[in-house]
């Protein structure tokens, strides 16, 4: 009798420990929809600046840091939490690049980053008092071709503010003849973005010009990219098929600028989208 009850004893024990959960068992974190983010300075009139997404700091860009006139955000894309987003962007102490390095707000906005999307922050205008237009965000939902391995797609931003509108030229260099031939967008106005424009292969430049002429105001040639290999991945550019890039016509720095200076207009490119992997 006490042996069979010690026995039941034992098989109640027995089956509540089999039904515990073990302390350290691993867990699989709770990863909200993802959108994809990144953000360029193109203000010319003011120190660098610094975003800060602050209404939470899980799944938010934190390397959008003190980034210069005509640069990229480090990181380029960044995942973070779709959704309605508040942040703000800062002037950026040059020193300090912390937190506590911010000083001046210059944009206060929430804006809402749908998941899977890719977006670019284009950080447009002057900061200036009195200067036009107004420094704001823009945002541009960034839609990729398709595109063969024999082309690369290129789209351009004219963000050379005082300038008017141009002609935006594709050409073998920046010291290639210009022609009608070459001309790739007409009467390019102020603050407006291109569609995407599927090209072969190849040394590819491109040259801003005053309406119907052929003497380039500016031109600078896109980088050529990196072949891949059966162990490196390739990196993008004009000569590398798959290629996705944006052209930005910039002004030059204002003679009142305290950031970064540049003394005359200019032409940048951003990989959008890199080629296909070719490592196995």
């Amino acid at each position: 009798m006490r042996f069979s009850r010690l026995a039941g004893l034992v098989t109640a024990v027995m089956t509540m420990v089999g039904c515990s959960e073990p302390s350290d068992a691993p867990t699989t974190p709770n990863i909200p929809p993802l959108a994809y983010v990144r953000y360029i300075n193109a203000v010319p009139d003011t120190l660098n600046t610094t975003v800060r997404f602050i209404d939470q700091v899980e799944y938010s860009p934190m390397t959008f840091v003190n980034v210069a006139f005509r640069a990229l955000g480090q990181g380029n894309y960044q995942p973070t939490a779709a959704g309605s987003r508040k942040f703000r962007v800062f002037t950026a102490d040059a020193v300090n690049f912390s937190a506590a390095g911010n000083t001046t707000v210059l944009v206060d906005t929430t804006i809402t980053f749908e998941a899977g999307k890719y977006y670019t922050l284009l950080h447009s205008g002057f900061a200036r008092a009195g200067a036009s237009p107004r420094q704001r965000i823009v945002v541009l939902n960034d839609v990729f071709p398709t595109v063969t391995g024999a082309n690369i797609a290129l789209r351009a931003i004219h963000q050379a503010f005082g300038v008017g509108a141009v002609d935006l030229h594709a050409a073998p260099s920046a010291t290639a003849t210009l022609s009608s031939a070459t001309r790739l967008v007409p009467n390019f106005a102020e603050a407006a973005v291109s569609p995407y424009v599927t090209a072969a292969v190849g040394p590819l430049a491109a040259a801003v010009t005053a309406p119907g002429a052929f003497t380039a105001l500016v031109a600078a040639a896109a980088p050529a990219g990196t072949a891949g290999t059966t162990s490196v991945d390739p990196i993008g550019g004009s000569t590398i098929g798959g290629s996705i890039i944006t052209a930005i016509a910039y002004p030059a720095s204002p003679a009142n600028s305290a950031g970064a200076r540049f003394a005359a207009p200019g032409i940048v490119y951003y990989l959008d989208k890199q080629p296909p992997r070719t490592t196995p």
